[in-house]
C-alpha cells in the first residue's frame, strides 16, 4: 500500500512539470492571440481613421471646387449683366449733335442745306481729324442728290463721296488714297470713293 502511494506520488510528480509546461504553453498562446487581436483592432481603427481623413479631404476639395466654379460663374454673369446694362445706357443716351464747321456750297442754287447733309459733313469732319486729314470745304454738285465733293486742305484733288455710305469708312478710304497718291507722286483731278472697296481717280 505504501509502495503504491509512493509510486503514485512519483508518477504525479513526474507528470506535474509536463502539465504545468502545457498549461503555461496554452496560457502563452492565449495571451499571444489576445495581444494580436488588440494590435489588429488598433490597426483597423487607424486604417479607418486614415480612410475617413482621406474621404473628408476629398469631400472638402470637392466642395471647394464647386464653390469656386459657382463664384466664377457668378462673377462672369455679373460682368455680362453689367456690360449689357452699360451698353443699353450708352445706347439710350442721345448722340451728341455735331455741327459742320466747314463751308458747304450747293451748286443747285438751294440755300437750305438738308440736315442729313449737315450731319454727314459734321461726322466726316470729325472722322477725318482723327486720321490727320483736314477738310477745307464741301460742294454739293449740280443735280447729284446723294453725292458730296470733299476738298482737303493742301490737296489739289477732291474726293467724291456718297451720303449712303458711312462717313468714317469714307474718311479712312480718303486717308489711304492721300498716302498712296503722295507716295506715287500722282496728282489726279478727283478720286471717286462712292463704291465700297474701290477707289477711282482721274
Amino acid at each position: 500500500m505504501a509502495f503504491w502511494r509512493v509510486k503514485k506520488e512519483v508518477q504525479e510528480d513526474h507528470k506535474g512539470p509536463d502539465r504545468r509546461s502545457k498549461e503555461s504553453s496554452e496560457t502563452f498562446r492565449v495571451g499571444r492571440t489576445l495581444a494580436g487581436d488588440a494590435q489588429k483592432t488598433r490597426e483597423d481603427k487607424m486604417q479607418r481613421a486614415a480612410d475617413r481623413k482621406k474621404r473628408d479631404a476629398k469631400n472638402i476639395a470637392t466642395v471647394v471646387g464647386v464653390v469656386l466654379i459657382i463664384l466664377v460663374l457668378l462673377i462672369t454673369a455679373i460682368n455680362y449683366v453689367s456690360g449689357v446694362i452699360k451698353e443699353r445706357e450708352e445706347a439710350a443716351k442721345p448722340a451728341p449733335v455735331l455741327e459742320p464747321t466747314v463751308a458747304i456750297l450747293d451748286e443747285n442754287a438751294g440755300e437750305n442745306v438738308s440736315q442729313r447733309v449737315k450731319d454727314f459733313v459734321a461726322r466726316l469732319e470729325d472722322d477725318s481729324k482723327e486720321l490727320g486729314v483736314e477738310i477745307d470745304r464741301v460742294v454739293l454738285p449740280y443735280q447729284m442728290v446723294r453725292e458730296v465733293d470733299v476738298y482737303v486742305k493742301g490737296r489739289s484733288e477732291y474726293y467724291k463721296m456718297s451720303l449712303d455710305r458711312s462717313s468714317s469708312v469714307q474718311a479712312e478710304d480718303m486717308s489711304r488714297m492721300i498716302r498712296y497718291l503722295t507716295e506715287k507722286e500722282i496728282s489726279p483731278g478727283y478720286v471717286d470713293l462712292r463704291v465700297e472697296g474701290k477707289a477711282y481717280y482721274k
